[in-house]
């Protein structure tokens, strides 16, 4: 039998499925799908998960295997999104189950996997949704694939697994295949947690493409034919009603800050409060001055942006942060390792996705990444 790494495959078959049914659920909260939130604004929870694979014998698939090791919380509030990455050794205690979170489906199923995300976050989960391998590639093609930047090249073989990966280094546009190869990685510094950081980079691709006019009249078709891949609560015929109502949606991503003890992830409920005020404003005090922190702005924009955001951060009475120029980059987001107040301030101001618990290598608490994202 092939050892447990091969098994534990990181996965990407959410994307597509996931953006139609965020973008799509929002507006009707009449429908019954969503509840009302705060003032009635229309609200939605709902757990994203991707099972791996179960090998028979080496390079020998025998199906969607029983571990969800991709996990993410979504969170929409009218036209606003948030979506957390749960890291698969997160420890939890529901039902009769005690472990890591992404065994949770194989022993309770999706529903027991909801209530191990509520009580995780300490917030409620409305629906599920639960994907396999293979949407991944369709997925991507589907959009027309993704473009990423990588800092050194991508070379992996394991023939047990019939899993290879080559991509160069430097900008690429990735088709589903080399897609999936560039989650699933395992050969660069980093860990579970940077392989997720990976998924939400590619995740907001997946989002802008899916919501550009020119895939709109392909979201139906597309709809119906991952559906049956997809162990979910929420009726697709619910979902194709509301397709006419896209609209822009702001969404902005993090991954769930934990600390080790042994093989397991776990968290206390003073992280979870200070994770949860600063990422999504939830039990947030009355307004306090912005947090102490030492800002960077990285411009890989290649337009000169880095100088007008910090004259724009200059205006909102913060500290001028430095500014230096980098080669080019793809993707915009905001990178903290602990500070999670400060990055969450500042992700906030200037409209960026929060990355956290991300090794920082340069003299600063909060670094703000700029890339080509931003150019008209």
């Amino acid at each position: 039998m092939p050892n447990r790494a091969r098994r534990r495959l990181f996965l990407l078959g959410f994307t597509f499925i996931a953006i139609a049914v965020l973008v799509a659920l929002w507006p009707h909260a009449q429908r019954g799908i969503m509840r009302q939130g705060v003032g009635g604004t229309p609200e939605l929870s709902l757990v994203l998960a991707a099972r791996d694979i179960e090998y028979c014998a080496p390079a020998t698939p025998c199906g969607p295997g029983s571990r969800t090791d991709t996990i993410f919380y979504v969170r929409l509030l009218g036209k606003r999104a948030w979506v957390v990455a749960i890291p698969r050794d997160t420890y939890v205690e529901t039902g009769d189950y005690r472990g890591k979170i992404n065994a949770v489906y194989g022993f309770e199923g999706p529903e027991g996997l909801a209530r191990a995300v509520e009580q995780v976050l300490g917030l409620p989960v409305d629906h599920y949704a639960v994907l396999t391998l293979d949407l991944a590639a369709r997925a991507v093609n589907a959009v027309g694939g993704v473009t990423v930047y990588l800092p050194d090249e991508m070379n992996y073989d394991d023939n047990a697994a019939d899993l290879h990966i080559h991509i160069p280094a430097g900008r690429q546009h990735l088709n589903g295949e080399q897609a999936v190869g560039y989650m699933r990685f395992r050969g660069w510094v980093g860990d579970d947690l940077s392989r997720l950081d990976r998924i939400k980079e590619v995740v907001l691709q997946v989002m802008k493409r899916a919501l550009s006019p020119a895939n709109w009249s392909r979201v139906p078709a597309l709809l119906r034919d991952f559906w049956s891949d997809m162990e979910t609560d929420v009726d697709v015929s619910r979902v194709l009603a509301l397709l006419p109502d896209l609209r822009g949606l702001d969404l902005k991503t993090a991954t769930l800050p934990t600390r080790e003890e042994g093989i397991y992830l776990v968290f206390d409920d003073a992280m979870r409060r200070s994770f949860l005020a600063a990422f999504m404003g939830i039990d947030e005090q009355p307004a306090v001055p912005p947090p102490e922190a030492k800002v960077l702005i990285l411009d890989g924009s290649g337009a000169g942006l880095g100088e007008a955001y910090a004259k724009g951060l200059e205006r909102l009475a913060l500290p001028a942060p430095e500014v230096r120029r980098i080669r080019l980059q793809e993707a915009s987001k905001v990178l903290v390792d602990t500070a999670l107040e400060a990055g969450g301030y500042y992700a906030e101001a200037v409209h960026l996705p929060l990355v956290s618990r991300f090794r920082l290598y340069y003299d600063a608490d909060v670094v703000i990444v700029l890339g080509r994202d931003l150019v008209p």
